[in-house]
């Protein structure tokens, strides 16, 4: 079955921990957290400490996605609050040192590609990853449009990852919705985060069975 993230960038940070067990009753399969620093984004949103805040008032396994220059500084900090932990290719100069990192604080290591980073730029490291986050739009902000033609970079990744036998899954973040969610799925994606198509919905529950049900298309 695809897993189902729910990003809390777009909730309502007044009332996070409601937001937070909205989502939970809905039955997504975990909460993925968004921390930007305005430089390697051109948006600032939550500190390291919402992580821990999360993993309080929630049993659901956490995903911390890293859009930040240098993601080290942070790993060691977020050990005990992350389940999975997201760094961009884009801002690592060791990646394996980076992997890791995530590996000996206790998370498991996801690389996000951003839309226009080749997939060769992670071939070497791709066994050593439980994810690969393929961004389908450009990183930064919420309720933008799935980018079309990140549907062929998923369809390369998964036929690479089934080739050399690897268990590396997929994810998929951006755009995200009733409509794209099967055509990530048809490319190969495991497992879909959104944002704005469950959190700007007046029903949270029935926005979450929707995409649930779209995303039951199976290659």
């Amino acid at each position: 079955m695809v897993k189902i993230g729910a990003s809390i960038l777009s909730a309502n940070y007044g009332y996070l921990k409601d937001e937070v067990k909205k989502v939970e009753k809905a039955g997504v399969d975990f909460i993925h957290i968004d921390m930007m620093d305005g430089h390697f984004v051109p948006n600032l949103s939550m500190g390291i400490g919402i992580s821990k805040y999360i993993k309080d008032i929630t049993n659901l396994p956490t995903d911390v996605h890293l859009m930040v220059e240098n993601p080290d500084l942070f790993i060691p900090i977020l050990a005990n609050d992350a389940d999975m932990i997201t760094f961009h290719i884009e801002t690592c100069k060791f990646p394996f040192r980076t992997i890791n990192l995530i590996k000996e604080s206790g998370s498991k290591p996801i690389v996000a590609l951003n839309p226009s980073t080749p997939i060769d730029t992670i071939e070497y490291i791709l066994e050593d990853l439980y994810g690969v986050l393929v961004m389908t739009v450009e990183p930064g902000f919420a309720g933008q449009k799935f980018i079309t033609p990140m549907l062929k970079k998923i369809d390369r990744l998964k036929n690479i990852i089934l080739k050399e036998g690897y268990d590396t899954k997929i994810f998929v973040d951006g755009g995200v919705n009733s409509e794209t969610a099967p055509k990530a799925v048809e490319a190969g994606a495991d497992v879909l985060i959104a944002a704005s198509a469950i959190y700007k919905k007046e029903n949270i529950e029935e926005a979450v069975m929707s995409l649930k049900a779209s995303a039951k298309f199976k290659k």
